[in-house]
């Protein structure tokens, strides 16, 4: 028997808190995925579903995370587990994901076995990378470069492209092909692109918390490559181990990080990400991409502008 609609509304207030506090701040990630738009052009009332589809994911997920990392403020505002409690709030993501499940199923009409596949393949494949990323934090050893990029491509790349599939069934259009590499290189730069302004931005720290990566003891890009070029200095992880929540704290961590260049070699990562994107995207025949092009370099510019040290004294 299906719930009624006061049982559903109970079952879902701590995503509707998450909708309530307001729109996230950062919105690459939509735009590199409706960017794709432009090679499978889906009409806009299948965009409209797809938006909605996509946006109810990206809830759940969120919500998730915010319960996985222990974060305490969301957009500003406490996280739905802080209000709502662990177990109604771990319960509303699960009951959601069935019910999303169902609603991509009953959009595909007769393309339900691509649709469930695509869900359980790369959601298992999301959540590989979710658990990789939770054990480098609880064991508090720093991965490696290579061993990043696995959790990446495992996290953020499925991500992304659980969102192009999704945009292709809506559009009931199953001849565009992205290859696997050029995810690859678009879900690592969205990744890096969200480790850089989580430590680096004023604009973000005021949705969330200033630096919350290392409230959640998180080991980020250019936080790999501090302690990676640096093995004989253990301030980093002397710091990251103690998951600091003062901004005095916060700020010797960046000043750090700053001083080994690593912020600047994230950037470099980022440009030579973008270059790779554009390369890989002239050698496949869907033609060129200005919306997708434009998405990149407005993030690369962003980076220059967002430094968090600006009025957070």
């Amino acid at each position: 028997m299906a719930a009624s609609t006061k049982d559903e509304e109970i079952l879902s207030r701590p995503l509707g808190h998450t909708l309530q506090v307001g729109p996230e701040n950062r919105n690459i990630f939509k735009q590199s995925i409706f960017s794709c738009n432009v090679w499978v052009k889906c009409p806009q009332d299948a965009l409209k579903v797809f938006n909605d589809i996509g946006s109810s994911l990206y809830d759940v997920l969120i919500v998730l995370d915010d319960i996985l990392d222990g974060t305490i403020l969301r957009r500003g505002l406490p996280s739905a587990h802080m209000v709502y409690g662990i177990s109604l709030t771990v319960h509303a993501t699960v009951h959601k994901m069935f019910l999303i499940m169902q609603n991509v199923l009953c959009y595909a009409e007769n393309r339900k076995d691509i649709a469930l596949d695509d869900f359980v393949t790369l959601g298992i494949r999301f959540f590989t990378g979710q658990g990789l990323e939770i054990h480098y934090r609880d064991s508090q050893r720093c991965p490696s470069f290579c061993d990043f990029k696995v959790l990446v491509r495992a996290k953020c790349t499925s991500s992304f492209k659980w969102g192009v599939q999704w945009l292709k069934l809506c559009a009931k259009n199953d001849t565009i092909e992205l290859s696997v590499d050029l995810c690859d290189k678009i879900g690592e730069f969205l990744q890096i692109y969200d480790d850089y302004i989580n430590l680096h931005s004023t604009k973000y720290a005021t949705v969330r918390i200033l630096c919350d990566d290392l409230d959640e003891g998180k080991f980020n890009f250019p936080m790999i490559h501090a302690i990676q070029s640096h093995p004989n200095d253990h301030r980093l992880l002397d710091l990251l181990k103690q998951r600091p929540l003062d901004v005095e704290s916060k700020k010797l961590f960046v000043d750090i990080m700053e001083s080994f260049g690593s912020f600047e070699q994230t950037r470099k990562a980022m440009e030579e990400l973008r270059c790779g994107i554009l390369a890989d995207i002239d050698k496949i025949n869907l033609g060129k991409n200005l919306c997708m092009e434009r998405v990149l370099q407005n993030a690369l510019d962003n980076l220059e502008t967002e430094i968090y040290y600006d009025g957070c004294d």
